[in-house]
């Protein structure tokens, strides 16, 4: 079987330092590739979204031993009391807090009810 040489798209061949330069970049790329540390694993955080009619949904990218989820209300969205506005468990996933108006955010909580870093994003509910 004949072997055919290598040919561009121009129809020149492929001279042997061209292909050799080829080669180098290529094995370097690779080289570079695998040397790259992996990326860092995600933060913890926690999604809020609402509605907009008084029920909030959370979702948490990290797993808690607590079971418990810290509801806070403000009427600017600026100014959070030290009290929780609400309570609900981690696994519902949702609350409805159509009573009164106003920003909400979400945290863990421990056996003790204290907040466990880190905090939802905030969220405005109109309310019913």
């Amino acid at each position: 079987m004949r072997m055919f040489p290598r040919i561009k798209s121009r129809g020149r061949q492929v001279g042997a330092p061209r292909q050799w330069r080829g080669w180098l970049a290529l094995w370097v790329q690779m080289r570079r590739r695998h040397r790259t540390p992996p990326p860092p694993p995600p933060e913890p955080a926690i999604l809020l979204t609402t509605d907009g009619h008084g029920l909030i949904y959370w979702a948490l990218n990290f797993s808690s031993p607590n079971e418990q989820m810290n509801i806070y209300r403000s009427e600017d969205g600026v100014t959070w009391g030290t009290h929780t506005f609400d309570g609900e468990y981690l696994s519902a996933g949702f609350r409805d807090c159509g009573s009164e108006p106003g920003y909400f955010r979400v945290c863990v909580g421990d056996d003790d009810g204290m907040p466990v870093l880190p905090y939802s994003n905030v969220v405005y509910s109109a309310g019913l």
